[in-house]
């Protein structure tokens, strides 16, 4: 076989492949032999067809499979002896590729050929022991142990019926009749439901449920009772039919026949056993690890927020030239449905996707990060952990079989690498930048990370 590298520029390659009758005829013959030994066709005992037959009738696509096997073969070990750093995969040249004439009598010389986007090389600015960066040192008031403290005690409690004064923590339940007018319509739409009052998003009706107790009536405006759209009204609310086209009017006399309310949980034994840390033994105990858990959780936040500086300062600071028209022939190619218009759409993003990828993957090889399946599997298992202890469930045998399941979704496991990947690189650099700690407020930290939020949405 013959291999013929040609350099259209510093991005573009392609590379030809020349099959010589010796790279393949052995392969053909043999291939045709087996075929022959099980064949059994009319006319004809089995394994006794003649050669030429069964070369007639199955001999291209023998051929054919086996030339393609050669090519991957000889195409992805130069590939990987050479240490091509590619974009992508390999496209064949349509032009010369599928005007190939397979004889399957007469061992011919044929030739292929394949275009290649190639990696840019990459020099990265700042990720140096000479760059600075803001990292925010957030100050939490000491209000929010005791919210902490409240939030657990509730989220862990248990409802019971409440007969005294409706608090706006409490749930409700109400049956509903449409109005028409100052009086409950004839004939009009009934529905039940239950609510927190605190969701209310009508002050008005909401202040005047809270002079309400059992039994006692209210009017309101279903479709805007909460802070949803028609369709969730509609399904939960009023209850509709899926489909239904009947007109309801939207003023609702609504009778209030439950009030339930959380009793938080008491500061005993089994209440701190729920966090799952032997230290904890009182409310003082309890105190110091919220404390020190809330600390750690702005404390990573400001890391987070640091770590997108740095992201940024690289997008825009670093040149990564590309193969652009490789690159949408490449998906073009990939995505045989995919339009022109929603190409150009979504090719800026892609394009920017793929040189931060390409400078993460660069670090990653530069800083020699490794992840291992024990990675993976302490990733899922702290997630999982993190999840369930919010919602008070401690099953420890669901969550490593939840564990195990995630390991076998091969999305999941390729999500996971890439965000191990993607910290222990920003691990990396944020051992070595300076960081230029800047006190702050919770209240304006927060601030700063919805802006960022939603700027980084609308990218």
């Amino acid at each position: 076989m013959q291999i013929v590298r040609k350099e259209t520029d510093a991005l573009n390659l392609t590379i030809d492949l020349i099959l010589e009758p010796t790279d393949y005829i052995s392969k053909f013959e043999s291939e045709i032999k087996k075929h022959r030994t099980k064949s059994q066709l009319k006319g004809f005992r089995k394994g006794q067809t003649p050669v030429t037959v069964i070369k007639k009738m199955y001999g291209k696509g023998i051929l054919a499979d086996i030339l393609n096997e050669t090519i991957q073969e000889k195409l992805f070990g130069y590939l990987d002896e050479q240490k091509i750093n590619y974009l992508g995969q390999p496209l064949p040249n349509k032009e010369i590729n599928q005007n190939i004439h397979l004889d399957v009598n007469t061992p011919l010389e044929y030739k292929f050929s394949f275009d290649l986007g190639l990696a840019p090389e990459l020099n990265i600015k700042g990720v140096s022991a000479d760059d600075e960066y803001l990292y925010y040192d957030v100050i939490l008031p000491d209000t929010v142990v005791e919210e902490e403290l409240t939030a657990a005690r509730r989220r862990y409690g248990k409802r019971v019926e409440a007969t005294d004064t409706i608090l706006a923590m409490d749930m409700i339940k109400i049956e509903a009749e449409e109005m028409d007018d100052d009086k409950i319509k004839d004939g009009g739409w009934h529905t039940d439901f239950s609510i927190l009052v605190d969701v209310i998003k009508d002050e008005q009706v909401k202040q005047d449920v809270l002079t309400k107790k059992i039994g006692d009536s209210f009017i309101f405006d279903i479709q805007k009772l909460e802070d949803k759209d028609e369709t969730y009204a509609d399904k939960y609310l009023l209850k509709k039919p899926e489909g239904s086209d009947q007109q309801i009017g939207t003023i609702f006399q609504g009778k209030i026949t439950e009030v339930s309310r959380i009793e938080p949980a008491a500061l005993d034994d089994e209440f701190f056993g729920t966090f799952g840390d032997e230290n904890i033994t009182d409310e003082a105990s309890l105190r110091d690890f919220f404390k020190k858990d809330l600390k750690a959780y702005y404390d990573n936040q400001a890391l987070q927020f640091m770590y997108r500086d740095i992201m940024d300062y690289m997008m825009e600071n670093n040149d990564v030239d590309l193969p652009v028209d490789f690159l949408r022939r490449y998906l073009k190619d990939m995505n045989d449905n995919v339009s022109d218009d929603l190409l150009d759409k979504e090719f800026d993003a892609f394009i920017k996707n793929m040189k931060w990828s390409l400078q993460k993957s660069h670090l990653a090889k530069t800083y020699e990060v490794k992840i291992e399946e024990e990675d993976l599997k302490r990733h899922f298992t702290n997630s999982v952990f993190s999840y369930m202890r919010s919602y008070g469930n401690m099953d420890y045998s669901y969550i490593s079989q939840t564990v195990d399941k995630l390991m076998k979704d091969k999305e999941q496991v390729n999500k996971a690498y890439e965000e191990i990947l993607a910290d222990r690189v920003f691990f990396r650099i944020g051992s070595m930048v300076k960081r230029k700690n800047t006190p702050i407020s919770q209240e304006k930290f927060v601030e700063k990370v919805k802006a960022l939020n939603e700027r980084v949405n609308n990218l």
